[in-house]
């Protein structure tokens, strides 16, 4: 299968994934399988990177693991206006170039994995899988449903194992008992005070853990399709979730 990641990295980041480590999306999404396209789309200020040296480094590192990675890296530079009132903002949009390219390069792939939560990638989604080509998006926070429903598949970058790493645990941790992990609630027994999430252990398959309303936070009802950070404990019922935090 020949399959193509592409990440908008300006709406990652500013959603919830500015920690996403790059070789566990390439791992989860690819798996055995060889990547066709690996690509990026990232900003860059040019102005400030003249006059902030530690700025301008830190991107070229940036930039530098990332190609070590195996992605390809399309720099917008980011733009300077001022508003009505005098005021600066910063503008760095790089949809046309993105949507462009993966509407060119799917006729050479089975499958594209779309990072990002902007819904005005409804219709480049419609358009590839009119041309056959199955679409699946990540993303973390603000997604737009829109491009939930479009998609094939839509997965909470949260609940990949690693992919926003847990503080404080080794990446070997991630599923085992004692570990924290993140998962979505699937099923709510309001009735009974219980429910259900499930997490991905690190061969990316889904595990159901138990959780009681009483370890919710502040006592909130659970929210469905809600996620969820916690631990993994064991009873002789099975997996328990406790120490729960509400994530998004």
């Amino acid at each position: 299968m020949k399959i193509g990641i592409y990440v908008d990295a300006s709406n990652i980041s500013m959603s919830g994934g500015y920690a996403m480590r790059y070789d566990i999306l390439k791992e989860y999404c690819l798996g055995s399988a060889p990547p066709s396209r690996l690509t990026t789309y990232l900003a860059y200020d040019k102005e400030r990177a003249k006059e902030d040296p530690v700025y301008r480094n830190k991107q070229q590192n940036y930039f530098s693991i990332l190609r070590n990675f195996g992605y390809k890296i399309v720099i917008k530079q980011i733009r300077r206006f001022i508003g009505e009132s005098g005021e600066e903002y910063l503008k760095s949009n790089a949809d046309l170039d993105m949507a462009v390219d993966i509407i060119m390069q799917s006729n050479n792939l089975d499958k594209v994995v779309l990072l990002t939560g902007d819904g005005d990638f409804k219709k480049v989604v419609r358009t590839i899988q009119n041309m056959g080509v199955r679409v699946e998006v990540i993303a973390f926070r603000n997604i737009s449903r829109d491009l939930i429903y479009e998609s094939d598949t839509y997965t909470s970058g949260f609940v990949i194992p690693n992919l926003i790493p847990i503080d404080n645990q080794e990446y070997d941790d991630w599923g085992l008992l004692g570990s924290r992990v993140r998962g979505l609630c699937y099923e709510i027994q309001f009735k009974h005070t219980f429910g259900f999430f499930k997490y991905m252990d690190l061969d990316f398959n889904y595990q159901p853990a138990f959780f009681h309303f009483s370890e919710l936070p502040n006592g909130y009802p659970p929210k469905h399709e809600g996620i969820y950070e916690f631990d993994l404990e064991e009873n002789e019922k099975g997996v328990l979730a406790k120490n729960i935090q509400f994530i998004y």
